[in-house]
């Protein structure tokens, strides 16, 4: 049986949840991106603003997207963003929520990408390895997450 659906459904689920409590936690409230309205920027590549791709180093060494920078590369030049919206994303977008919330309290502009690297895979997007190189496998951070077509998955 594809657990996936499911399991994207409660992740879908557990984003609006955190959505919602928000205020509760005290946390800053921050904006989404699509993925069309990713490719668009990606595509201008204006300078105006920063994607931090907020997964583990092992499933950032599989791929990213591209122009994508890794969290620790951002904490470690975040002066350098000032003034600059920060795009955060992970797999399927709990993680990038909590750092664009993060990164909200720091005092940058942030929004997240509910979705993350599993919806730019859907809509046929491509990814890159560290070092810039195309490729078509994406770590899903869980053996229950899919790929669709022409993706090879790695957990």
């Amino acid at each position: 049986m594809n657990q996936s659906p499911l399991v994207r459904w409660l992740s879908s689920q557990f984003v609006s949840l955190m959505k919602l409590l928000t205020p509760f936690l005290r946390r800053p409230r921050v904006d989404e991106i699509t993925t069309e309205e990713l490719a668009r920027l990606l595509k201008k590549r204006d300078g105006n603003f920063v994607l931090v791709d907020v997964r583990s180093d092992d499933e950032i060494n599989v791929s990213m997207i591209p122009g994508a920078i890794s969290r620790a590369e951002f904490l470690n030049h975040q002066d350098d963003f000032i003034g600059k919206q920060v795009i955060t994303y992970c797999t399927v977008g709990g993680r990038a929520l909590l750092f664009a919330q993060q990164c909200a309290r720091a005092g940058f502009e942030a929004r997240s990408y509910r979705g993350s690297i599993l919806a730019w895979c859907e809509s046929g997007h491509p990814l890159v390895t560290p070092d810039g190189s195309p490729t078509h496998r994406v770590h899903t951070h869980s053996r229950l997450f899919t790929v669709p077509a022409g993706y090879e998955r790695v957990y």
